[in-house]
């Protein structure tokens, strides 16, 4: 590489943007400084470098983009080792979207093994932390999910309003936006770079029209069991090809997939899955639904806040057609969770919970999610059921 270049990238990447604290920081801090690598993994933009910029502002750091325009199109070990060969023993060195480096894991390997460098890693697909990966890095990573700003940030730095979360969603950069105009413009390059850049380059998919229309269809449908069957006779493509991109497009984090929830592994995987939206504003702004459909935006609310407080994320469905919206395990214990954007809630919300507490052991209180702002306790069949306000519970840590 050129040195020039060279000086002139780090002179450039080392200016750390204005920017406001976040929730997992917390979480993140008290591993920096051991002989593990901290993995930052997420959607495009939704702050992972920021996040590893303002952990490191204060420490000899080196913060590499990866994702920079000038940098050489075949990049590998050797390109990370002509960027770092200079620095000090101990430096915090930020390797922004490594993925596309060709042997990063290896390289980061080395260095930690080697007590040369803390490593801090982020990337925008989750194969960051695949089998793969881990392989290679010998289990020297801790990784942790960075996700669009939750509710209880965006109330922090925007607006009170659930309805403005559930229609501008949390990407940091939309938020700060002062028009909407502005706000649409930035989710329309998001979506394209999240399709184009990191499917369609990355797996050499070589039917970009359907893998958008894809990837429009499932951002439409939140909350909506995904058949592919129907896709297919929709889009005309092969079985085979459905499921790639199925798998592509939440590897991208776009979206993602829960699957129904049984204690036989076979019952489950021959179930059809539900798909959400990993942010409800890219969710809002790609969706042909000409309905606010506020109902379903606050179900895929509730579903981002469980991936992001690290629960595994399931569905039922009863053997009369009865469904639970959300069966969230955390080790043996399972409860399940029901939404209902309203304050006068049916017996069709609350049937199923008692249903699901009745069939399957080791649960813990089912909980209905509402817009009622007082909480109480419902009863069926000796089972109790904890009716909660659906703004507090999101705001709850």
């Amino acid at each position: 590489m050129d040195k020039q270049l060279k000086n002139e990238l780090l002179a450039r990447w080392q200016a750390i943007p204005p920017s406001f604290p976040r929730d997992v920081e917390d979480d993140i801090e008290p591993l920096m400084a051991g002989k593990n690598a901290v993995f930052l993994y997420g959607p495009r933009r939704s702050g992972k470098s920021t996040i590893a910029q303002r952990l490191v502002s204060s420490k000899k750091f080196r913060y590499l983009n990866f994702d920079d325009p000038l940098l050489p199109k075949e990049m590998d070990a050797a390109t990370m080792e002509e960027l770092c060969s200079d620095l000090p023993k101990g430096t915090y060195v930020v390797l922004d979207e490594a993925q596309n480096v060709s042997g990063w894991e290896k390289w980061v390997r080395h260095c930690v093994d080697a007590e040369r460098f803390h490593a801090i890693v982020t990337g925008s697909t989750s194969k960051l932390l695949s089998g793969e990966f881990a392989t290679s890095l010998a289990g020297r990573g801790v990784g942790f999910l960075v996700l669009p700003l939750s509710f209880r940030e965006f109330t922090k730095h925007y607006s009170k309003s659930f309805e403005d979360y559930l229609r501008i969603g949390g990407y940091p950069e939309v938020i700060k936006s002062k028009s909407g105009m502005e706000q649409q413009k930035l989710l329309d390059s998001y979506f394209e770079l999240a399709v184009l850049k990191d499917v369609v380059a990355r797996y050499g998919v070589r039917d970009a029209g359907s893998l958008r229309s894809l990837a429009v269809f499932l951002l439409s449908n939140p909350g909506k069991t995904v058949s592919l069957r129907t896709l297919r006779t929709s889009l005309n493509l092969s079985f085979d090809a459905l499921r790639s991109y199925l798998e592509y497009l939440e590897t991208a984090f776009l979206h993602f997939t829960v699957p129904h929830f049984a204690y036989s592994l076979r019952k489950s995987l021959e179930m059809p899955r539900k798909t959400y939206a990993y942010d409800l504003g890219l969710q809002s702004y790609v969706s042909r639904s000409f309905s606010p459909d506020l109902g379903r935006k606050a179900e895929n609310a509730v579903a981002i806040e469980l991936k992001r407080r690290g629960f595994e994320v399931f569905y039922w469905k009863g053997a009369k057609g009865t469904e639970v919206d959300f069966v969230a395990r955390k080790g043996a214990e399972v409860t399940p969770i029901n939404v209902c954007y309203s304050e006068n809630v049916p017996e069709r919300e609350i049937a199923p919970l008692a249903e699901f507490a009745e069939e399957f052991e080791r649960i813990k209180s089912p909980i209905l999610l509402t817009r009622n702002a007082k909480g109480r306790t419902e009863e069926r069949n000796s089972v109790k059921i904890e009716v909660k306000n659906i703004e507090k519970w999101l705001l709850k840590e």
